[in-house]
């Protein structure tokens, strides 16, 4: 890992002394990301445990992806989004490289502490089960609906073909309402 952390903290550290107007600026911006971080690094590591990671990875993934928000922060225009397009390539990266090793499943991080609210939400019903299931991009653009994102802006955020994005979701769809037939006469 880089030393991104160090660097976050030394740009939240005060500056030297500036214009009243620079200052206000700075503490708005910074008030401004820490509300934003607040309310939405919970559901982003949901986001990602949706689409497979695992709680311990999902978490590192998305503290990374905060970091990098930050730097950037000025220029993004829809920050959720930006930040499930930039963690979603990093968890595929990561799930590309995943070796069938032992998963150690009671792995937490200090991001959300021991067991939490996500454990619970992961485990609750067989639909997580079925979407583990599914296809990568077709796990990935249901869950991005479920967040409620068009096609059309799923497409647009992950760089993909509108009717691609459609096609995925229908045969998202019908593995879902196949498998839950399946439940429902069992």
């Amino acid at each position: 890992m880089t030393d991104e952390p160090d660097q976050v903290a030394a740009d939240l550290r005060p500056s030297p002394p500036r214009t009243d107007t620079t200052r206000t600026v700075d503490h708005l911006r910074r008030e401004e990301f820490s509300a934003f971080y607040r309310a939405h690094v919970a559901m982003l590591v949901g986001f990602l445990v949706t689409q497979g990671a695992r709680t311990a990875d999902a978490t590192d993934i998305a503290q990374e992806t905060m970091i990098k928000l930050w730097k950037a922060w000025s220029t993004i225009d829809s920050p959720m989004a930006w930040a499930r397009v930039v963690a979603g390539r990093e968890l595929v990266r990561r799930l590309g490289a995943i070796e069938e090793d032992h998963i150690d499943e009671s792995e937490y991080s200090a991001l959300l502490g021991t067991a939490s609210d996500i454990d619970d939400w992961v485990r609750r019903d067989d639909y997580q089960r079925v979407l583990a299931t599914l296809p990568a991009r077709q796990r990935q653009v249901l869950v991005w609906t479920t967040e409620g994102y068009s096609p059309t802006e799923i497409a647009n955020q992950l760089k993909l073909n509108a009717a691609t994005v459609r096609s995925n979701l229908r045969k998202a769809r019908r593995t879902i309402a196949l498998h839950l037939g399946k439940g429902a006469q069992q």
